[in-house]
């Protein structure tokens, strides 16, 4: 009964939405491991409030219990093709397994140097200013395998229809963003109340 409350109480707190401060995804959407509670944070590089809301997302992350499996996937709309080169960047740093380190970086490269990553050379010019092995990430970049990731993410994008970022899906069911949930900082007490929503609802089943 607390929980039911609780969840009310989050959806009039930001009346943001045609549902309140989220949405119900319908038909919900199967999550990759079902033993855990499942969030992904829908972002794109290009975005400022992505970059904005990024260290924050961070310091969420790093709260989270064991029970919840977080993740962030890069947005990939076919009407800005800058989306799937940034995708491709997000991918190969991932693949390297070398992403928490240069993730910020990024948005740093986009934001605040004004870095063009679709201008010839852009790139390498970046990895090598960075610090990164220039021919492991080469290598990777070009891929068959980098390509498939990114195909991946724009199936996402797709699937979860996600039309703005940064978009958080809170185990295939719900959808939150900052500007629905009332802010930057609410869109975490949404997220924290989803998920101990679900977390509810698994101990009950």
């Amino acid at each position: 009964m607390a929980n039911a409350i609780a969840l009310h109480w989050v959806q009039a707190a930001g009346d943001h939405g045609t549902e309140g401060a989220f949405s119900r995804i319908s038909p919900s959407i199967p999550t990759t491991d079902p033993s855990k509670i499942e969030v992904i944070e829908f972002f794109w590089y290009g975005c400022p409030h992505c970059a904005k809301i990024d260290p924050m997302v961070d310091a969420w992350e790093k709260k989270l219990s064991a029970d919840v499996a977080f993740r962030r996937e890069h947005i990939v709309w076919d009407s800005r093709k800058e989306t799937s080169i940034h995708a491709q960047i997000f991918a190969t740093l991932r693949a390297m397994g070398i992403l928490p380190r240069h993730h910020p970086a990024v948005f740093e490269a986009l934001h605040k140097d004004r870095i063009n990553f679709r201008e010839e050379g852009s790139i390498k010019n970046w990895v090598d200013k960075n610090g990164i092995d220039s021919k492991a990430f080469d290598s990777m970049h070009k891929s068959f395998g980098m390509q498939a990731q990114v195909n991946k993410m724009r199936s996402l994008t797709n699937a979860y229809k996600i039309d703005g970022v940064p978009k958080f899906i809170i185990n295939g069911q719900f959808s939150t963003e900052p500007h629905q949930a009332g802010g930057e900082a609410q869109v975490f007490e949404v997220l924290n109340q989803l998920i101990d929503q679900q977390r509810s609802t698994v101990k009950r089943q």
